[in-house]
């Protein structure tokens, strides 16, 4: 969440990226089945005269092709991603931190029950209220005072 409000377009990014890699295993379990339907639809006697099932299989294997090259590239992306996310850990250990306090709190009286939502919309509050600071590290700094 924290990353969502400092950094929505590497958030965006993210969600786009688990929405391609999942549309690349569907594609890829789509081409399998195809292929051992064809497969399994040949006549063993002419499977190496059958054009359409050599077409096919050709097809899916340019396809294939392409699919592992974008999943590597998707990959790599995804390293890079998770590799600036991880400077917002700090902040989120905290938040998680002092919700749980809160919510330890209830035991101590009642009137002291939060929930997810209302700690949510203070912990953005406070994220809006903190000072921008061009380098990331001293923001996230700021971020947990």
């Amino acid at each position: 969440m924290v990353v969502k409000v400092e950094k929505p377009d590497l958030e965006q990014e993210k969600e786009e990226l688990v929405t391609k890699q999942n549309e690349f295993k569907i594609t890829l379990a789509n081409l399998e089945a195809a292929l051992l339907q064809n497969l399994s639809e040949a006549d063993p006697a002419t499977i190496t005269q059958n054009t359409a099932l050599i077409e096919s299989l050709e097809d899916t294997k340019k396809t294939s092709t392409e699919i592992e090259q974008q999943q590597a590239i998707a990959k790599e992306t995804e390293v890079t991603i998770n590799t600036l996310r991880e400077i917002y850990r700090r902040v989120a250990a905290e938040g998680a931190m002092l919700y749980f306090l809160l919510i330890v709190l209830n035991n101590v009286a009642h009137m002291y029950q939060y929930s997810l939502d209302s700690f949510q919309t203070f912990f953005f509050k406070a994220i809006e209220k903190t000072a921008p600071f061009e380098e990331e590290d001293q923001r996230v700094l700021a971020l947990r005072e």
